[in-house]
């Protein structure tokens, strides 16, 4: 009792609880636009749809890294409470995306061609707006990781919840026109986010920048590594529908996108707790501070929810699908084992935030060998939409067993040093 009691008690509960309730409103929000514009294409545009939007999570891996090392850098200033540096990194990292965000566009028009015709897509323009919708999302990533950083989380999950929101709406109105309208809309949400994300760090317009003093060098040896990991885990969470789209036909291509959304919302729903331990660990490092019973705290609420979810997706898989219409029915035979292979997914990615805290970079080996992996068993077994399960199952249980036995071991290496140090 007196655990558990120390569980709810616990910060990082109390901060997880703030982002999961921002967190859970943006993916219901998500959620809905999913159903309502699945409703509204149908199953072969919808698939089509969801094709782009993998290759989107692909295309937009530099955000998510550039997110994960601002982050971390924000949490180390915040620690050192050099707030002028963290205003002068917002601005300098803010000019150097768009800059490369401008020729980034020249060789998507170069490209888009090609694309369009390896996933079976209908115009190559909504590659280019896939592009613009990467490039508005990702100048936000600046703002985005400052706010996480610093540990505004209420102003993060309501931003988010206004973000999804605004998605889910102008995306059911768009729908009508078909694909393209579609991706348009996200353009227009990502852009009125981002104007929104600068209300919660006005109290940087008090503050004088000064020139940042974080050691050059050591970014880059963290950003490549953490850019070969992110890409690693976001192939895993992304190549499978992209391949069923190649190999499979447009029903079914729309009727696995339909399980990857539901399925994946055991990862949104424990994602709060990621989002919340990264910077508190990065924080804890730089002031030598613990962080062990932070993470086993995390993934014993992730462990729960993916238990209770999956429970529920074996049990009742068509009062998920309802909402969807029947015509995604089909999908409901695959729910709980779609949910194991996320549940597996979900307990390793808060492994790879907490290993890339704490600056264990060679976490990039085991999401890059385990994403190859992946790639190769897909191509050689995809009789079947089970079949691709059961290899994704494979997959992500190898991942998280290697990273827990890579945290045992870098924690126990870290902790007999110090020991050493300690007596020396």
């Amino acid at each position: 009792m007196n655990t558990i009691k120390k569980i709810i008690n616990h910060p990082l509960l109390k901060h997880s609880t703030i982002v999961l309730m921002g967190s859970m409103a943006a993916n219901i929000a998500g959620w809905l636009y999913h159903l309502f514009v699945g409703r509204i294409l149908g199953t072969e545009a919808y698939g089509e749809l969801a094709a782009l939007l993998a290759l989107f999570y692909i295309l937009n891996v530099p955000s998510t890294v550039i997110q994960t090392v601002l982050v971390k850098f924000f949490s180390i200033l915040k620690a050192k409470n050099e707030h002028g540096q963290a205003r002068f990194l917002i601005r300098v990292a803010t000019i150097k995306i768009l800059l490369l965000e401008g020729v980034g566009m020249v060789f998507i028009f170069f490209f888009s061609q090609a694309v369009a015709a390896f996933l079976h897509i209908a115009s190559p323009w909504y590659i280019v707006w896939l592009y613009v919708i990467f490039a508005t999302f990702m100048v936000g990533i600046v703002n985005g990781s400052a706010i996480q950083g610093f540990q505004l989380f209420t102003a993060s999950s309501v931003l988010v919840t206004i973000g999804m929101t605004l998605r889910l709406i102008l995306g059911a109105l768009f729908a009508y026109f078909g694909v393209g309208w579609t991706l348009v809309s996200n353009i227009f949400s990502n852009s009125i986010a981002y104007g929104l994300s600068f209300i919660p760090l006005r109290f940087f317009t008090h503050i004088q920048e000064k020139p940042i003093t974080i050691n050059r060098k050591e970014a880059l040896g963290f950003s490549v590594p953490a850019l070969v990991t992110t890409l690693g885990i976001t192939l895993l969470f992304s190549q499978d529908v992209l391949l069923v789209k190649h190999y499979f036909t447009a029903y079914e291509a729309g009727i696995y996108a339909s399980l990857s959304v539901l399925g994946k919302v055991l990862f949104y729903a424990t994602g709060a707790v990621s989002f919340v331990l990264f910077p508190v660990v990065s924080e804890r490092k730089a002031s030598g501070q613990g962080h062990s019973r932070l993470v086993a705290i995390g993934l014993f609420i992730i462990g729960m929810v993916c238990i209770g979810l999956t429970a529920f997706y074996f049990i009742a898989p068509q009062i998920v699908l309802v909402a969807f219409g029947k015509a995604f029915y089909g999908a409901a035979q695959y729910m709980g084992t779609f949910a194991i292979f996320m549940s597996f997914f979900s307990l390793s990615s808060i492994l790879i935030q907490t290993l890339l805290a704490l600056d264990k970079v060679n976490v990039w080996i085991i999401t890059s060998v385990c994403a190859l992996l992946q790639a190769i068993l897909l191509v050689l077994f995809h009789g079947t939409i089970s079949q691709v399960i059961g290899v994704n199952i494979a997959v992500s249980l190898a991942l998280f067993l290697s990273l827990l036995l890579y945290y045992a071991y870098g924690t126990s290496k870290a902790s007999t040093s110090f020991v050493n140090h300690s007596c020396l």
